[in-house]
């Protein structure tokens, strides 16, 4: 058991910062714990959003992890393939995962399929068609 003294000597060191909200997370579940403290704002991203500033204890509350280390190995492609069972390895797969899902949705070609009437009348609006289009496309199908 861990006493209330060990404690502050194993959490009082300098936390540790990074804006990457994904491996914060990853870092989380592996038992790292947030730093509480005022919301950071480290600029912009590409899109015009805030970035955000997250910090973290050094270690993990069960002592097991160091978390510069695992944010080393986020971002080293080698030691990913070496230790392809570990629970950073499975979040970062998850990760890339769900990247290349988003940029599949968003560069996918979007339409709207539209049925209307007795007859099943369909009509395909684009995400780019004018309104006008649109309203022509609707109306026809309410014919």
């Amino acid at each position: 058991m861990i006493t209330q003294d060990r404690k502050k000597s194993i959490y009082s060191a300098q936390p540790v910062s990074l804006n990457d909200t994904r491996l914060f997370a990853a870092l989380v579940s592996l038992g790292i714990t947030p730093v509480e403290g005022p919301a950071i704002f480290a600029g912009e991203t590409a899109d015009g959003t805030p970035r955000q500033t997250w910090f973290l204890e050094q270690r993990s509350t069960c002592g097991q992890y160091n978390t510069k280390e695992l944010i080393a190995a986020w971002h080293d492609r080698q030691w990913m393939e070496a230790h392809p069972e570990h629970p950073l390895a499975y979040m970062k797969a998850f990760s890339e995962n769900m990247n290349r899902c988003i940029d599949f949705v968003k560069a996918r070609n979007r339409t709207m399929h539209v049925i209307r009437g007795k007859g099943g009348k369909l009509g395909v609006i684009g995400p780019d068609d004018p309104r006008a289009t649109q309203e022509l496309i609707l109306r026809t199908l309410n014919r």
